[in-house]
């Protein structure tokens, strides 16, 4: 088969899910194109989507709560999705006509945008065209929703229904889990990972996740393990964010810390293996990789929406603890690390509620539901 995955360069989960779905699909023996709808919308349009929100999260969090939380209640009237459709398609016109030259034979989205653009076409228009969703937090915003998604994949019973009550069938739900790059599926024990990558075999480690953008109250945490230098090694990772990774480098120079600073990596993997605690915001992807390989997670600055629900999920399921204040790091790491039991049940329960399998699972329910 010949599938087409869109995504939305809204910060860096959903193309990290687009992306493995295509290394699931080419496993499989098929051809997969990854695309991001942006690249079809006028640049003004694209850099303030783009932009716009990370700015947004990085400013104002509460003022996205709100919006979140406005726009779930009223994402399915009538007038606002009619409204927000036609808006959208006058936005990224040139993307039916990649569509009609491109031909797939499916369309997964990972993003609520080009599902609702490519929903909205009526049948003639989109020549029958499979459409499917991939829902990339725990929870199913109504965004989501739209009347002609063959099936959605979730990663959690309650997101299923949340989407079944907004009108979809239910045997268009499927609960597989967000998908996550292969790599993630391997699980070791932290001390095999700490050797591998040649760190300190005597210190556990707690590994820093800053985002794909850096955000996050990073340099915070690290000022305050500076002060006060916990009984474990830092491994800081300050993604696409050369001035945070500088700066994080400055604060732990010349200190008592036991740290290393990375910018943008490409082996999170392997820096997960290494971790006896990920130390996060919790994201849907971040925390979908953190699961898969079996690490609890300590969560920190939520931001309110999406995250806050996949930190409460979190919570409720026994597989993270909660850093209220930046202040408070080095003494919440030393507290969890002292008490083995507890960390060994956190990692117990985040192994249990992991789906390291879920790409592949989504790749072959399509090509079930397609006939392929």
């Amino acid at each position: 088969m010949k599938l087409l995955i869109l995504h939305a360069s809204a910060g860096n989960g959903h193309r990290r899910a687009g992306e493995a779905l295509v290394a699931a699909a080419t496993a499989a023996g098929h051809t997969a194109v990854l695309r991001d709808i942006l690249d079809f919308a006028p640049a003004l349009f694209r850099k303030t989507y783009a932009t716009g929100y990370l700015n947004l999260v990085r400013t104002a969090p509460e003022l996205w709560g709100y919006i979140f939380s406005q726009t779930d209640r009223k994402a399915q009237r009538p007038v606002e999705r009619r409204v927000r459709t036609v808006f959208n398609k006058l936005n990224a016109l040139s993307l039916f006509g990649f569509l009609r030259d491109e031909k797939p034979d499916a369309v997964l989205c990972t993003h609520f945008m080009p599902l609702e653009l490519i929903g909205s076409l009526s049948p003639h228009r989109r020549h029958n065209l499979p459409l499917f969703g991939v829902v990339t937090d725990y929870a199913a915003h109504a965004l989501w929703y739209c009347d002609s998604v063959n099936a959605y994949y979730v990663a959690t019973e309650e997101a299923r229904r949340q989407l079944r009550r907004k009108g979809q069938p239910a045997a268009g739900l499927v609960n597989t889990g967000i998908p996550v790059m292969p790599e993630f599926a391997a699980r070791t024990t932290p001390a095999a990972g700490r050797a591998r990558l040649g760190l300190r075999p005597d210190l556990p480690a707690a590994l820093v996740l800053s985002g794909g953008y850096g955000v996050g109250p990073t340099l915070e945490m690290l000022r305050a393990c500076v002060a006060e230098p916990p009984a474990c090694q830092l491994l800081v990772v300050a993604g696409k964010n050369p001035e945070l990774e500088q700066a994080a480098q400055q604060v732990v120079a010349g200190s008592a810390l036991a740290a290393t600073v990375y910018g943008f990596v490409n082996n999170v993997h392997e820096l997960m293996d290494a971790a006896d605690v990920i130390v996060s915001k919790p994201g849907g992807l971040s925390t979908a990789e953190s699961l898969a390989k079996g690490r609890p997670m300590m969560i920190v600055e939520p931001i309110p929406g999406q995250e806050q629900r996949n930190a409460e999920w979190l919570l409720e399921n026994g597989a993270a603890v909660r850093l209220h204040e930046a202040v408070d790091t080095s003494w919440k790491l030393g507290t969890l690390l002292a008490e083995p039991a507890r960390l060994a049940a956190l990692a117990t329960h985040a192994a249990q509620l992991g789906r390291p399998t879920a790409a592949a699972d989504i790749i072959a329910d399509v090509v079930r539901r397609c006939g392929g």
